[in-house]
């Protein structure tokens, strides 16, 4: 009789194996293509992104509005939060508009000077007199219009840009009771409440992250300014207006606003009074940091420094500027949906400043 063969059975420990044997390649891959996903799509991804953190920051204030109203006007809800989001963002743009037209006035005053201090060095032409006057006035010419159209092309991708995130905000705010209400029937037959806990969390750590960053600019701008006007140091509102705009941006942004004037000093007067201004803003800047921050953020944003500069690098090179304002508050989004859910908790502890797990169920709570 012939003999039958029976097939071997595989065990668990070495299903289990082969599993994660395969388990960082196909992380990997998925990281990279959900990198590439977020930077082809950019145009989509970006504005729904701001446009929910912006919702989630302001829904409280347009939910009180909503209940204060009749039935037939709860819609005056969603317009006072859209209002609230334009106002800041308007208030934005005439900073940074104020700025970025000072900055080049600046540039076009001091660049000779520092045409004389480097010597032969090339600089671009905004830094000196402008292009050369033998050059072909046909490529000037075309230059200048290729700039413009540049410039011009900024401007409307940014504009159309605005108006698709306050298009998106009005729309998440108008139908904020619906989907409240679909997630909350949703987590009542599950028993599962985490995408509530979820935006209320990060909503309320975004409104503390805005608040406090715009505080510690401020605060920061008025000592920059207090230091500089000791050495007699012009355009100060400028100096103080670039402090408040790049503490948006961590790490980097603190040490432009501080290298900035540095460097003006450097130029238009001596090493000697510039190392001295320098020292007196790394000196603000470390009080800022060290002491000033913790104590008014407190735990509020548990994210690691070293994460945060890694974000602050990811978002960057995802981005670009916007990238690099909406690094932290992205990454607290990813870090809190991270920390609701069983398999991606390990994740979530790592990136935090927590050091156990009951922490960082503290840490998550929407008022922690």
């Amino acid at each position: 009789m012939a003999e039958v063969s029976v097939p071997e059975t595989v065990s668990p420990a070495h299903r289990q194996q082969s599993a994660n044997r395969f388990r960082i390649p196909m992380i990997v891959i998925a990281f990279a293509a959900a990198f590439w996903l977020m930077r082809e799509a950019y145009a989509v991804i970006m504005p729904a992104a701001c446009a929910l953190l912006l919702a989630l920051a302001v829904w409280p204030f347009s939910d009180a509005i909503r209940d204060s109203m009749p039935a037939k006007l709860r819609w005056v809800g969603a317009v006072a939060g859209l209002l609230v989001v334009l106002a800041i963002l308007v208030a934005f743009l005439i900073g940074i508009g104020f700025a970025g037209t000072h900055v080049y006035d600046l540039l076009s005053s001091f660049g000779p000077r520092l045409q004389e201090q480097v010597g032969n060095f090339p600089l671009p032409d905004i830094l000196t007199d402008g292009p050369d006057q033998g050059a072909d006035k046909l490529v000037s010419n075309g230059m200048l219009a290729s700039g413009a159209m540049t410039a011009l092309g900024i401007t409307t991708n940014t504009l159309a840009g605005m108006v698709l995130i306050l298009f998106l905000i009005l729309l998440m705010l108008t139908e904020a009771d619906d989907w409240h209400a679909k997630i909350t029937a949703v987590a009542a037959r599950g028993g599962d409440r985490r995408w509530l806990d979820i935006g209320r969390s990060v909503g309320e750590k975004f409104r503390a992250y805005f608040i406090m960053r715009l505080i510690l600019g401020a605060l920061t701008a008025c000592l920059y300014v207090a230091w500089l006007a000791v050495f007699g140091v012009d355009y100060l509102i400028l100096w103080g207006l670039l402090a408040v705009l790049l503490n948006f941006i961590p790490t980097v942004g603190s040490i432009v606003a501080g290298t900035l004037p540095v460097l003006y000093v450097l130029v238009t007067r001596d090493p000697a009074t510039a190392a001295l201004i320098a020292a007196g803003l790394l000196v603000i800047e470390q009080i800022m940091g060290n002491f000033v921050d913790p104590k008014l953020m407190g735990k509020r944003l548990s994210i690691s420094p070293l994460v945060v500069l890694l974000s602050l690098l990811f978002w960057s090179v995802l981005w670009g500027v916007v990238g690099a304002i909406l690094a932290v508050p992205l990454t607290v989004l990813l870090t809190m949906i991270m920390a609701h859910f069983r398999s991606t908790r390990p994740t979530a502890l790592l990136l935090t400043d927590q050091s156990s797990f009951e922490d960082l169920d503290r840490y998550i709570e929407p008022n922690g």
